[in-house]
């Protein structure tokens, strides 16, 4: 009886952990966060809709770029054709009531976690993706060797350009730019608008392409800056920036307002109408 009575006990405590293995079980989520690569708009298909198609999206409210929205709930949607950064999008990202953004005009990235790629870029063979940032700021700005400000490592000028090589968002909503070799930088010294390349996934009915490419060149500062051209020789400039075509000469030590800055072929800053100036180590600033 006692055996019995044993094997019965041993029955039912096999039974109870088979119910509790086949229960759902709790899993935290890793919270992932939307970053716009620029001033954009949030997009919405309407009050209680959640969308299935890109063609669905529709422009609400501006959204500034560098901006952190947690992610609430992911769509799946089928690419559609267009201008505006959400057009080709295979997904949208829920970040407020009736309130999206797609995978196309946002970087995305995990809370609290500092990685090299964002998740909603597709890295191809040969790959040429890259995100940098502009300085946009009235004076230098301080790096640090973490992302807690607790230790500073350098200082960048206004009007720099660099390539940002690791992100972090912070649970404080904060934005944090690895320059390398662990120089962090707050996203809020850089221009709203990073310039950028990168490929997202797509899925536009008879096209043969699973991914489509974003980019963006050119920048407008919001804070004027000064360049200076150096040396004892005049500095050629473009018409247009990485063209061959010869605009004015300018002289040596003189200075030049500019807010326009374009990233292709090198930095070009704009210092007159169709007059683009190189950065470049011996003549600029």
């Amino acid at each position: 009886m006692k055996k019995l009575l044993q094997f019965l006990s041993f029955g039912a405590l096999l039974l109870g952990l088979s119910f509790i293995l086949q229960q759902p079980q709790t899993v935290n989520a890793e919270t992932m966060v939307a970053i716009p690569v620029e001033d954009s708009s949030f997009v919405t298909a309407g009050k209680g809709v959640t969308p299935t198609k890109a063609d669905q999206l529709q422009p609400t409210g501006p959204v500034y770029g560098l901006s952190a929205w947690k992610i609430q709930a992911t769509a799946s949607l089928l690419s559609n054709r267009g201008s505006d950064l959400w057009n080709g999008a295979t997904q949208a990202y829920k970040v407020g009531p009736d309130t999206w953004l797609a995978d196309s005009q946002v970087l995305v990235i995990p809370q609290g976690k500092i990685v090299k790629t964002p998740a909603n870029f597709i890295i191809l063979p040969y790959d040429t993706s890259f995100t940098a940032g502009i300085v946009d700021n009235d004076g230098p700005v301080a790096l640090w060797g973490s992302t807690d400000y607790t230790r500073q490592v350098g200082t960048v000028k206004p009007g720099s350009v660099w390539t940002i090589t690791r992100y972090y968002a912070g649970s404080d909503g904060s934005i944090w730019f690895d320059l390398g070799n662990n120089q962090w930088i707050p996203s809020f010294y850089f221009n709203n608008n990073l310039f950028y390349q990168f490929n997202y996934a797509y899925n536009y009915p008879g096209i043969n392409s699973d991914y489509m490419q974003q980019f963006r060149s050119h920048v407008e500062l919001q804070h004027p800056i000064v360049v200076t051209v150096h040396g004892d020789k005049q500095v050629p400039t473009r018409l247009l920036p990485y063209s061959l075509s010869a605009s004015i000469d300018l002289e040596p030590n003189s200075q030049w307002l500019s807010t326009n800055v374009y990233f292709g072929g090198g930095v070009w800053y704009q210092v007159g109408t169709n007059v683009w100036l190189q950065a470049t180590s011996d003549s600029l600033d």
